[in-house]
């Protein structure tokens, strides 16, 4: 379609589509007017033949019946005047049956006619001739032409009979040749509605690309994919769209990789002051600059336990920034997932027996492929945070079951849980959800973030599951074995 035709718009593509399927509907609309202008036609023309042929049949029946009407007066009273009428009648007769002729092409109509008149002027002739002759010869001549009237009434009624006959056939031809244009035109008129069906496809499939292919663009972007080009087939103003949002994506590319090393700069830079505070920490703790007072060790622990706090904060923001970056692929190595959750449970065990929080696992033996240290990450920041976020006595639990070649891993508690306006950003770097938390160090929004980054770098995946009390996390992992190595 791009190399036929390419519309500058897609304002002109919408036109083109609406013209080319309003086409054959336009076609299906003109047919159907010139068959029925055609059916009007023909049913006129019947209707003045059929009734120009009844009305001059019975115009030479009552024209006959006037003629003969003045025969027999004539015969009776012997009047000339009435002769004159029997001859005025022959001629209007005559007249009339020219008309009729010309009016007809029917060879049974014309015949009749012919022997009609002939029939009517032998008469008339003889009436004439009788006006001549002597009393008796003429008595006997004008009774055998009165008689013959008789003769002339029976073929006046079978010429107005065929007539009707006639008007009944040419009324069924017609009737035949509606519901022939009716076949006709239902064939005609559903050819091209299917045929503008059709069409009506085509140009739904040429709108829906473009569009689809900007809204993909878009998701893409909005997902953090800024590697993948932006191109779009279709319109002139929506290529141009597309080349911006290209140019956008680039934008946003180099932006991003700005802030990956603007944050890996600073995170580096804390560390090092950092360091230098932890170790002050640490020799006024262990009393080689003096002996401390009770209140003061207080302090010196307090500023201690914030430095490991601050030091693993800042180590988060690296590990984001690995993530990011995707700079080194991942160390992927066989690791036994049951045994790496209890190893990562172990480090937690303390701050869940101090607060009173129950914790119960249940493990299959799964092994995966994967990064060890990018799974072990994932799963502290798991349990980290249900102990951060339960209160104090509750419950925490894990699952690892294998289905098919997948290893799920759930983690849930009885927690306040996430709110509802909080589970679509869950995910999300630097989110920070509404729920308070038992730490006294406020987090940096980065944990789960990382966690679905390397989720991801293992071949799996991690989602937050709906739950009716506390959170419910789903962490799933292709097992060893299945995978292609």
């Amino acid at each position: 379609m791009n190399r036929l035709y390419r519309p500058r718009s897609f304002l002109s593509l919408l036109l083109t589509g609406f013209i080319f399927v309003s086409l054959p509907l336009v076609i299906a609309l003109v047919s159907a007017i010139q068959i029925m202008d055609g059916l009007v036609q023909q049913s006129a023309g019947v209707v003045f033949r059929s009734v120009s042929r009844i009305d001059s049949s019975r115009k030479v029946i009552d024209q006959l019946h006037g003629q003969e009407r003045a025969a027999r007066l004539y015969s009776v009273l012997g009047d000339p005047a009435h002769l004159a009428d029997v001859d005025r009648s022959h001629r209007e007769l005559d007249e009339l049956f020219h008309h009729f002729a010309a009016a007809t092409s029917e060879q049974e109509v014309l015949q009749l006619l012919e022997r009609l008149q002939a029939k009517e002027s032998s008469l008339v002739a003889m009436l004439n001739s009788s006006a001549s002759g002597e009393a008796e010869m003429r008595k006997m001549e004008q009774e055998k032409a009165l008689e013959g009237y008789g003769e002339i009434e029976s073929l006046a009624v079978q010429l107005e009979r065929l007539c009707n006959g006639l008007m009944g056939r040419e009324v069924e031809s017609i009737r035949q040749l509606a519901r022939s244009n009716k076949k006709t035109l239902i064939l005609q008129v559903s050819g091209l509605i299917a045929f503008s069906l059709m069409l009506v496809v085509l140009f739904m499939v040429l709108i829906i690309k473009p569009v689809h292919q900007l809204d993909r663009a878009i998701e893409r972007l909005g997902e953090g994919d800024f590697a993948t080009p932006i191109a779009v087939a279709g319109p002139k103003d929506l290529e141009t769209l597309g080349g911006k949002l290209d140019w956008l994506r680039k934008r946003l590319d180099t932006l991003d990789r700005e802030k990956v090393r603007m944050l890996a700069h600073i995170s580096h830079e804390l560390k090092t002051p950092l360091s230098s505070i932890k170790e002050g920490a640490g020799l006024l703790k262990e009393g080689l600059v003096g002996p401390l007072s009770k209140s003061q060790e207080e302090v010196v622990s307090i500023l201690d336990s914030n430095c490991t706090k601050l030091q693993k904060l800042i180590q988060n923001i690296l590990d984001f920034n690995m993530a990011q970056a995707r700079e080194a692929p991942p160390q992927i190595e066989q690791v036994q997932l049951d045994r790496l959750v209890e190893e990562v449970a172990e480090d937690h065990r303390n701050a869940m027996l101090a607060r009173k929080i129950s914790f119960s696992t249940t493990l299959e033996a799964v092994a995966v492929d994967g990064d060890r240290k990018q799974l072990r990450t994932v799963l502290d920041n798991l349990l980290g945070n249900a102990v951060k976020f339960i209160q104090d006595g509750g419950a925490i639990k894990v699952f690892l079951r294998r289905k098919g070649n997948k290893a799920h891993v759930i983690v849930e508690d009885n927690g306040p849980g996430i709110a509802e306006e909080d589970r679509a950003q869950i995910f999300l770097p630097f989110f920070q959800g509404s729920q308070k938390n038992r730490s006294i160090v406020k987090g940096s929004g980065l944990g789960l973030a990382i966690s679905k980054e390397y989720a991801q770098n293992c071949g799996g995946t991690l989602r937050l599951l709906p739950s009716s009390q506390g959170a419910r996390f789903s962490l799933t992992l292709p097992c060893a074995e299945e995978r292609v190595s």
